[in-house]
Parts: C-alpha cells; structure tokens; sequence
C-alpha cells in the first residue's frame, strides 16, 4: 500500500473531533449508497418488462419473417421454391394480411384480417392462447371461419356465446379495379378467441388463407412469410443466407427488427430513466466534495506537518483524491450490492406483486452483469470528479491558515 492510500485509510477510519465532519460524511456515503441502489433496481425493472414483453412477441412473430420490398404482396413460388431448399428451416407459414372494416350487430372496427395456412401454429404458439373456444380453421370456402383477437372481441361486443354468428368484413377495392361496389364484403364464423398481448389482441382476425386470397382477388399471391428456425441454426446466419437467394426484391426480418419501434420506445425510456437517476446521483456524490473540504479544514495541521517532512503537495492532493474514492465505492458497491439483494428475492420470492387481473403475479424485474458495471463506471467517473475537483483546491495557503 502506497504513503497516499494508506493516510487516505486511517482518515476514513478515523473519528473526526467535529460531529459535523461525521455526519456530512454519512450523509455523503448514504445518498451514494441508496442512489446507486435505485439505480440498479430501476435498471432491472426495465429488463424484467422488456423481457415480459418480448416473451409474447416470441409467442406471435417468428424467428425470421419474409416480406416484399416494396408494395404489399408477392407471388407465392418466388419465395417458397427458396425456402424449401433451406436445411435450417423447421417449418414456415405462408400468410396474407390486409386492413378491413369489421362490423357485428351494431358495432364496427378496423383491424387486420390475417390469411394463415395450416402450418402456422406449428411457426408459433398461438394454441397456447386461446382461452375460448378452439384454433383449428376449416380450410372448407363454403363455411369460413376464424380465431378472433381479444381487444378486437371487446370493441366489437362479441363474446364466446356469439359462436353461432358471423362477423362481417368489408375491405376496399383497389384503385383502378373495375366494379359496381366499392367494397369487397363477406362473413366469417369465429370459433374462438385469442389472447395474448393487447398490441396483437386488438389487431387481427385470424382466417384461413385461401379464404382471404379469394376475398382479396389475390389468387397465389402472400404478403410475407414467417419462418421457425430449427433450434441449432444460427439467426443471423439464416438471415443472411434467405437475404441472399431471395435478392433485393424481398426483405428477411428477425423478431427484434419486427418490434423496433417497441424496442426503440423501451432503450428510450430506460435511458431517460438512467439519466434522471445518474442526476440524482451526481447530486449525492458531489456531496463528497463538502465532507472533503471539512476535512482538509480539521486535518489541514496534520497535512501540514507531513508537507514539512517533504511531503511534496502533489502526494497529499492523492490524499484527499483517494479518500474521495473510498468514500465513494464504499457507498457505491454497497448500494449496488443491496440493489442486486433485493432484485434477486423479487425474482425468487415474489416480494412485490401487482394485483390480481395482470398477466403476471409480480413486478417482473431481471438483473443483468452490464447494468452493474453501467452504474459501477457512473459511480467511479461522478466519485472521481468530485474528488479530483475537492483535492485540487490543497493547497500551501490552506495549509498555513
């Protein structure tokens, strides 16, 4: 242990003669300690949601989605004779979307219906999600029927005892199609309701494919394609290759890329989240520069007793930088320490819970290694400054006073 550490240690340790000094320090060292704390729990809520709601995207999207380029449809062999080549694709569901206007009884919404074939609960969960009534559609034109999103149920006023009747779709022509009426319009039977997150829930109506290419006058045209990977191929890889032979007239997504704008919203809001809290923090670090300077002021005779064996300035402004860093990580590791405490016996015991009639029994949170060196490195440049800022001001006038 080097001269300025060591007098560094024994003022730390040391009891101050003046009750101010003591307090100020445990003042310093506390806001340090509970900002860091915060912080680390702050960080690991955000995890947890981002986390909660990536799960029901990975529920709904697909490892790998093929879309076009530009407009809304393809031609079905373009991408198909591509993808059957593939040995890293389990399986993949050939789908057709398109905005439509939704009327029962009195009440009308616009969502999304969505053509899917029958290899579509085999690229995702959506069995697991259908709390009423049941997902198999019949692929049989003359008795269309469909798996109907919760949020769209509500806004329609269709309930699970409303199986026996059928909504009605109404979705444009296109421009330039020749025609005596404006919209194209059929009746669909839902046989069951799906639920999985609001987002999806008040989106879509789930239909068979070749009744919504019918309904469209899209005969052997999709509008993308969702792929389920096998679980040792490599996404990025994938991405790369089907991105390759498809060519520029096709874009391949992942899940992530599928969701940027929630992700996008989610890294927003935690980094503002961050930033308030590193604010508070700084606040409670440069703290440490008061105790800092009462303590050049109550030691300033012992200081100058070790400049006068030789003590050259330079080694006794390292003092008061050290101290400050001491000051700092006791408080800054210890806050971190008990953050990390209290997000591991929420994870495991549930110790904050959010009520009955959410998806989950407790506030999720997850912990991960570069939140905790984020708030280590935002602890040690704040303790640094402030002790840097605090040592400089040693001086010989301050010591001879």
């Amino acid at each position: 242990m080097n001269f300025s550490r060591y007098i560094a240690w024994r003022y730390f340790f040391a009891k101050s003669s003046s009750n101010a000094v003591n307090i100020i320090t445990a003042i310093s060292l506390s806001g340090i300690l509970v900002g860091s704390a915060a912080l680390i729990i702050v960080l690991s809520a955000f995890n947890g949601l981002e986390n909660l709601v990536r799960g029901f995207y990975q529920d709904f999207d697909p490892d790998l989605k093929v879309l076009p380029a530009e407009g809304k449809f393809f031609t079905e062999a373009e991408a198909t004779k591509v993808l059957d080549a593939q040995d890293f694709i389990a399986q993949y569901s050939r789908v057709m979307e398109e905005k439509a206007l939704f009327n029962f009884r009195d009440k009308d919404y616009i969502a999304s219906l969505k053509g899917v074939d029958h290899q579509y609960s085999k690229v995702n969960a959506i069995e697991d999600y259908v709390p009423f009534g049941s997902y198999p559609l019949n692929q049989d034109e003359s008795v269309p029927t469909g798996v109907i999103g919760a949020g769209v149920a509500y806004y329609l006023g269709f309930s699970r005892s409303d199986f026996q009747e059928p909504v009605n779709i109404f979705i444009p022509r296109d421009i330039g199609q020749v025609s005596t009426e404006s919209f194209r319009s059929e009746r669909i039977y839902p046989l069951g309701i799906y639920s999985i997150q609001p987002e999806f829930d008040e989106q879509f109506i789930l239909c068979p494919l070749d009744f919504c290419q019918k309904l469209l006058e899209r005969p052997g045209m999709l509008s993308g394609v969702e792929i389920a990977l096998k679980p040792d191929a490599n996404l990025f890889g994938a991405q790369e290759k089907l991105q390759s032979e498809l060519g520029p007239e096709f874009k391949v997504l992942t899940r992530d890329e599928l969701q940027a704008g929630f992700l996008k919203v989610m890294r927003t809001e935690g980094l503002f989240t961050f930033l308030i809290f590193a604010l508070i923090l700084t606040i409670a670090t440069f703290t440490i520069a008061g105790s800092l300077t009462m303590i050049m002021f109550e030691k300033r005779a012992n200081l100058f007793t070790l400049w006068s064996m030789g003590t050259p300035i330079k080694s006794l402004r390292k003092v008061i930088l050290q101290l400050g860093l001491i000051i700092t990580f006791s408080g800054g590791l210890t806050g971190i320490f008990l953050g990390s405490l209290i997000v591991f016996g929420q994870e495991h015991f549930q110790w904050i819970s959010v009520g009955e009639g959410y998806i989950v029994d407790a506030y999720p949170v997850a912990l991960q290694f570069q939140d905790v060196l984020l708030a280590t490195a935002t602890i040690f440049v704040l303790g640094f400054l402030s002790s840097w800022l605090s040592a400089r001001r040693l001086n010989l006038k301050l010591l001879r006073s």
